[in-house]
Order: structure tokens, then sequence, then C-alpha cells
């Protein structure tokens, strides 16, 4: 298996500020555990409300941590079908993306037996985010 590097982000709220905050710790090392796979609409939507409390993070907590045995982030790939771009997401424990980092070509990551989650629109809860 070939050793997939990403720059992860604390508290990012939108893909936007991703570009402009400072990384954790640097460039880390990452595995993928599930995809989440979004409607397109939906996608877009939650590229701006990474703080945001959602149903497909919180059912799949157990499958994301930081390993800190190999510094490796264990996290979810959340993506759409028709996008080329994914975001990386290690919730440690929450339900919003407490790391991510931006994947901006997901054609270079090997997904092969990777399982796919197809998370519906419903996926994002309805009530305000708290103050993290």
């Amino acid at each position: 298996m070939s050793e997939n590097f990403a720059s992860f982000y604390r508290k990012a709220s939108s893909v936007r500020e991703l570009v402009g905050k400072a990384p954790f710790p640097e460039k880390a090392r990452f595995q993928i555990t599930k995809v989440i796979e979004l409607p397109a609409n939906q996608y877009r939507h939650y590229m701006n409300e990474l703080l945001r409390d959602v149903s497909f993070i919180s059912r799949n907590v157990t499958d994301m941590r930081f390993d800190g045995k190999t510094e490796t982030f264990l996290c979810l790939l959340v993506t759409c079908r028709d996008a080329n771009t994914g975001l990386l997401v290690e919730s440690e424990g929450f339900g919003y993306a407490r790391y991510a980092a931006f994947i901006p070509e997901k054609s270079t990551l090997s997904l092969d037996g990777i399982p796919t989650e197809r998370a519906s629109e419903k996926c994002l809860c309805r009530h305000p985010t708290p103050e993290r």
C-alpha cells in the first residue's frame, strides 16, 4: 500500500478556510477507512459548513482517529460521484470535521477495497451548530 500525505487543519469552517489555516502538524500520513459519497448539491453545501454536526460523521466515529503510534490519520473521504475533489475528515469523536484536509484530485488516491457509503440529503442535522 502506498503512503498518502495531506495537510490537515483543525476546526476549519469551509474548504476556502482550509487554504488559509496553519496545518497540523504539517503534512500528515493518512489512511482512508471509508468513502462517504454525497449527492452533488449536498457535497457543495457541506464544503461550506465543515463545523456542522452531520449524521454521516456521527455514524462513522469509530472509523476515525489519529493513530499516535504510526502518526496516521484514519479518516473518511467525503466526496460526490461527479467531483474530482474530496475532503478527508477525522472527527476526534465529535459529529463534525474536527480535522479536515482538501484533496484537489481524488483520482490520485487508491480507493480499491475501501467501503463506500452513499449518504442521502437527510444527513445534515437541522439544529444550529454549538460553539466549539
